[in-house]
């Protein structure tokens, strides 16, 4: 673990960032995911990770810089209800959140960027100013990439979903 991440705070009972995401449990491990209604699959609320390079291709994702896919998984704690984290491809037991994110990208954003206040906070809070000033930088990055999404400076509101070679208006 890297010097500037910190454990996650749900495993601790801290409150953390959420957004709710519709799954599907087999044996209370989730086997499908989405954002929108779908059978058999029941609104929880999934913690959003707490490491940087989660977080940012989050946020690029969310803000409409990256076109990767979310996932879902176990966050490790032990028990029935184990809670979900979203994560990245790639990791042991991911379920790719199916759907369109665009509904819920503004609230993404905002979630992702609470996510890295509260790491700021943590930060702050174990007398690590530095660690805390760049974890707070990092949100601002967010909420500077999230307003220049809206005003279309995004690779979905470039290319209208459809390929550009690379080329921005």
């Amino acid at each position: 673990m890297a010097r500037d991440e910190i454990g996650h705070p749900a495993l601790t009972g801290g409150p953390w960032p959420v957004i709710g995401v519709r799954v599907r449990r087999e044996d209370s491990s989730p086997r499908a995911a989405s954002w929108q209604p779908a059978p058999h699959a029941v609104l929880e609320d999934v913690l959003l990770p707490c490491t940087w390079p989660e977080l940012e291709r989050l946020a690029q994702i969310a803000t409409g810089l990256a076109r990767a896919r979310v996932y879902v998984t176990d966050l490790g704690a032990a028990g029935p209800d184990r809670p979900l984290v979203l994560c990245l491809r790639g990791a042991p037991g991911a379920v790719q959140v199916q759907g369109r994110l665009t509904p819920i990208a503004e609230t993404l954003t905002a979630r992702t960027r609470a996510a890295t206040l509260s790491v700021a906070a943590v930060h702050r809070e174990a007398g690590r100013p530095q660690q805390a000033q760049l974890w707070r930088a990092r949100a601002r990055q967010i909420l500077k990439d999230g307003r220049a999404a809206r005003r279309g400076r995004s690779v979905r509101a470039t290319s209208a979903g459809l390929p550009t070679l690379g080329q921005r208006p």
